[in-house]
C-alpha cells in the first residue's frame, strides 16, 4: 500500500511538473503577442506567466523537450558547462582584482612585516593598531555586508519573482535609514541599545508599504518597481526636509548616511559574521521551499508548502539583516542589486547556488569599491564614502549587465492607468493656472503675518520671477514626461525615472567644474550644452539600449544613473569646496535664484519646446503603436525618434538648469491627465503642461512659507505631494490592469 502511494504521489508531482512547463511554454508564446498590446483590456488578458522565476525566464524555450532537435545531446550540459566556465571567469576576475587593489592598499599604509597584519591588535602600538584596522577590519566589514546585501537581494527577487527587485529598489534601505534620522533627532532615547531596531522597523514599514500597494496586483513587475520608486523618492524626500530644517544635528547623520566602511574597532565584523552565520542557518531550511515556489503558488501549495508563512519568514530575515547593516556601515546602495543581476545573468536556477553566487559576488563587489574609495582619498584630499562609490561605480555595471540580457524580457504587461474620456476645457485650466499664479505673488507671509502683498517692487524683483519659474519648469518636465512615456509604450518612463535629469544635472556639474580649466566661463549658456549634452548623451544610450534588451529593463538605466548621482551628491557635500557648496541648493530643486532678467527667457524657451511637442505629436501618436506599424503607415522612424529624443532632452536640460533635477513631476503628471479623461495623446500633452505648471507653482508657494522664515526646496515639496497623490493613485491601477 505504502508503495503505491509513494508511486502516485512521484506520478502526481511529474505530472504537476508537466503541466508547468507545458503552460510556462504556452505562457512564453503568449507573452510575445501580449508585449505589443497598448489597450487596458488587452493588457489584461496576460496570464499569470509574468510572475515566473526571473532565474527561470530566459531559459523556458530552450529547456523545453519539445524545442530540442531529434539525435542531439541535451542543450542543458553544454549550457551550464558554460555557465560554469563564466562563473569561474567573473569570480576569479573579481577576486583578482580586489587582491590587487588591496596588495596596492597595503602596501602604501603598513610598514611593518605582512605577517603582523594578522596578529592580536593588543600587541601593535597604537599606530600600527589604527591601521590595522583601517585595512583589515574594513576590509572583513566590506566582504560582509556586500555579502549579505547580495543574498538580501535574491531572496527578495525569489519572493517576487522579479529580477528588479533588490534592497534598493523597493525602499527597504532608505526606510531604515528614514526611521534612524528621525529617531536621532526626536527621539534619541529610542536607540540608547543601538540602531538594529530602529532600522529594523524602518524597513519593515517602507518594505510592507511597497508590498501593500503591489499586492492587488499579483506584485506585477512594473506596479512593484513602480510602487518602491514612489517610496524611494518620497521617503528621502522627508529625509531632505528634516536635514535642511535640522541642519546642525544631521551633520554626522549625513557622513553615517553617505556609507563609509572604515573601522575604528572590530565590533563591527563580529556583529557581521554572526549575522552571516545565523543567516545561512536560516536560509538552509528554505532552500527547498523557495525552489518549489519559484514554479507556481498553486503547485506549491499542493506540495504542502505553507506559502503564508514563508514569505512572512523571508521578509523577516531581509529586514533584519538590510537593518543590521545599515545600522552598522550606513546605506550602500547597489551593491546588491549589482550581485542579484550578475547571479541573473550567469543564469544560475538553483536557488542554493545562487544564494551562494551572490553572497560571494557581493562581497567582492564591495570589497573593491572599499578599495578604490581608500586608494583614491590622499590622491583627492578628501573622505570618500563607499557607499557613494558604489554608485558611481554600478552604472557601468548594470549597463554591461543590460547588454548581457539582450531580448530576455522581464515583464509581460505594461499596466497603464485608464481613464473615462470626458472633455476638457482647457481654458478654464488655463485660467485656474493664471490664478495660481497670482495666488502665489499676491498672498504672503512676512513678518506681520498673512496678508495680500501691495508693494509691486517685491513682488516684481522677487516673488513672480521664482512662481513663473516653477510653472516653466513644472511645463517642461510634464510635457517630457508625456513623450517619454508614449515613445517607450511604458508608464513608468519620465526624465527623471530614465536619468535624464541625472544627465543633464551631472553635465552642468561637470561643465562646472572643468569649463574655467578650459578656458572657458560657466556662464548659463556654457552649462546650458553641458547639461544638454548630459542629458543628449542618456537618450541616445537609452535607445540604443532599446534596440537590444527588453524595455522593462531600461528601468535598470534609470537606477544606475541615479545612484551615480547620488554618489556624486554625496561626494559634492562631503568635498568642502565652496565652489560645489553654491551648487547644493540647486541640487535640492529650488526657485531660489530665478532672476527677473532670466525668467522670460525660459518662459520663451518653454512656449517654443511646448509648441514643438505639439507638432510632434500625429507622427508620435503613430510611433506608439509600435516601429513596425509606423513604418507601414509612412513615417520616418528613425528621424521623427531622434527629433523627439532632442526635444526631451532640451525639455529636461531647460528645467535642470533653471531649479535643479526635480522628482516626480515628469512621472506623476501625465497620469494625473489620464485619470482626470485626457485618454488621447492630443489632450493629455495639453492638460499635463498645464498641471505641471500648476503643481510646481504650488509646491514652490509651499515650500516658501510652510515654515517660515526658513524655506524648502520646490523640488522637495513636490516630491511630497506627489509622492502621497502617487501612492493613492496606484492603488488604482491593478484595478484596471486586472479587469
Amino acid at each position: 500500500m505504502s508503495a503505491n502511494v509513494d508511486t502516485n504521489n512521484k506520478n502526481n508531482k511529474n505530472n504537476n511538473i508537466n503541466n508547468h512547463a507545458d503552460s510556462s511554454h504556452n505562457d512564453s508564446s503568449h507573452n510575445d503577442s501580449a508585449h505589443t498590446m497598448t489597450s487596458t483590456s488587452q493588457a489584461a488578458t496576460v496570464s499569470d506567466s509574468s510572475l515566473s522565476s526571473p532565474s527561470s525566464t530566459s531559459s523556458k524555450h530552450s529547456s523545453s523537450p519539445l524545442n530540442q532537435p531529434p539525435n542531439q545531446p541535451n542543450s542543458q550540459i553544454s549550457l551550464f558547462a558554460n555557465l560554469s566556465w563564466r562563473l569561474w571567469a567573473m569570480l576569479i576576475g573579481l577576486a583578482a582584482l580586489s587582491l590587487w587593489s588591496s596588495w596596492v592598499l597595503i602596501d602604501q599604509q603598513w610598514t611593518r612585516p605582512l605577517r603582523d597584519l594578522l596578529i592580536s591588535s593588543s600587541q601593535l602600538d597604537i599606530a600600527s593598531m589604527a591601521i590595522q584596522l583601517h585595512i583589515v577590519a574594513t576590509s572583513v566589514v566590506a566582504l560582509l555586508a556586500g555579502g549579505l546585501l547580495g543574498v538580501v537581494s535574491i531572496l527578495l527577487q525569489q519572493l517576487v519573482k522579479n529580477p528588479l527587485a533588490s534592497d534598493t529598489t523597493l525602499g527597504v534601505g532608505v526606510g531604515a535609514q528614514l526611521a534612524m534620522l528621525i529617531v536621532t533627532l526626536f527621539l534619541p532615547s529610542l536607540a540608547i541599545y543601538g540602531g538594529l531596531y530602529v532600522a529594523f522597523v524602518g524597513a519593515i514599514i517602507s518594505m510592507g508599504l511597497v508590498f501593500a500597494l503591489s499586492a492587488p496586483s499579483r506584485f506585477n513587475p512594473l506596479i512593484l518597481i513602480l510602487a518602491g520608486l514612489v517610496v524611494n523618492i518620497l521617503l528621502a524626500a522627508v529625509a531632505n526636509v528634516l536635514v535642511l530644517f535640522f541642519a546642525e544635528r544631521s551633520n554626522g547623520m549625513l557622513s553615517w548616511a553617505a556609507g563609509f566602511l572604515a573601522q575604528a574597532s572590530w565590533h563591527t565584523s563580529i556583529a557581521l559574521v554572526i549575522t552571516a552565520i545565523l543567516m545561512a542557518v536560516v536560509c538552509l531550511p528554505l532552500l527547498k521551499p523557495l525552489t518549489l515556489m519559484s514554479l507556481d503558488d498553486t503547485q506549491a501549495k499542493r506540495l504542502g508548502v505553507p506559502i503564508n508563512g514563508i514569505r512572512a519568514l523571508v521578509v523577516l530575515v531581509v529586514a533584519v539583516v538590510t537593518a543590521l547593516v545599515i545600522s552598522e556601515v550606513g546605506l550602500i546602495g547597489f551593491i546588491g542589486l549589482g550581485a542579484a543581476s550578475l547571479v541573473n545573468a550567469l543564469g544560475i536556477s538553483a536557488i542554493g547556488k545562487r544564494l551562494a553566487t551572490a553572497f560571494g559576488l557581493g562581497a567582492l563587489l564591495l570589497l573593491l569599491t572599499s578599495n578604490v574609495a581608500l586608494l583614491l582619498e590622499p590622491i583627492l584630499d578628501m573622505q570618500i564614502p563607499a557607499g557613494a562609490m558604489t554608485g558611481i561605480l554600478g552604472a557601468p555595471l548594470i549597463i554591461w549587465l543590460i547588454l548581457r540580457q539582450r531580448r530576455e524580457r522581464i515583464e509581460t504587461v505594461t499596466p497603464m492607468l485608464a481613464g473615462k474620456h470626458t472633455s476638457i476645457a482647457f481654458w478654464r485650466w488655463g485660467v485656474g493656472v493664471l490664478a495660481i499664479i497670482m495666488f502665489a505673488c499676491l498672498f504672503v507671509q512676512d513678518i506681520n503675518g498673512w496678508g495680500l502683498s501691495t508693494d509691486w517692487a517685491l513682488t516684481q524683483q522677487y516673488r513672480l520671477p521664482r512662481s513663473l519659474s516653477a510653472a516653466a519648469t513644472g511645463l517642461m518636465l510634464a510635457v517630457a514626461g508625456v513623450l517619454l512615456q508614449t515613445l517607450t509604450r511604458n508608464p513608468m518612463a519620465s526624465p527623471e525615472v530614465l536619468g535624464v535629469s541625472s544627465g543633464a544635472a551631472l553635465g552642468v556639474i561637470l561643465g562646472f567644474l572643468l569649463l574655467p580649466s578650459l578656458g572657458l566661463s560657466a556662464g548659463a549658456g556654457t552649462l546650458l550644452v553641458s547639461g544638454l549634452s548630459g542629458a543628449m548623451a542618456v537618450l541616445l544610450l537609452i535607445i540604443w539600449l532599446a534596440r537590444r534588451v527588453s524595455s522593462g529593463y531600461l528601468l535598470l538605466v534609470g537606477i544606475g544613473i541615479a545612484a551615480m548621482m547620488d554618489g556624486v551628491m554625496h561626494m559634492v557635500k562631503l568635498s568642502g569646496d565652496p565652489r560645489l557648496e553654491a551648487m547644493l541648493s540647486w541640487l535640492s530643486g529650488t526657485t531660489y535664484s530665478a532672476q527677473p532678467s532670466t525668467v522670460w527667457y525660459l518662459i520663451g524657451i518653454a512656449a517654443i519646446l511646448f509648441i514643438l511637442s505639439l507638432l510632434l505629436i500625429k507622427p508620435l501618436r503613430v510611433l506608439g503603436l509600435g516601429t513596425g506599424v509606423a513604418r507601414n503607415l509612412g513615417v520616418a522612424v528613425t528621424p521623427v525618434t531622434l527629433s523627439l529624443l532632442a526635444l526631451v532632452a532640451a525639455l529636461s536640460t531647460a528645467s535642470t538648469l533653471a531649479v535643479g533635477p526635480l522628482s516626480f513631476i515628469g512621472l506623476m503628471v501625465p497620469h494625473l491627465a489620464t485619470s482626470l479623461g485626457a485618454v488621447k495623446l492630443e489632450r493629455q500633452l495639453p492638460l499635463a503642461a498645464l498641471l505641471g505648471a500648476g503643481v510646481m507653482v504650488i509646491a514652490d508657494w509651499i515650500g516658501r512659507y510652510v515654515i517660515f522664515p526658513y524655506e524648502l526646496p520646490a523640488g522637495t515639496i513636490a516630491a511630497i505631494i506627489g509622492g502621497g497623490y502617487f501612492l493613492w493613485l496606484i492603488r488604482k491601477v491593478p484595478a484596471s490592469v486586472n479587469r
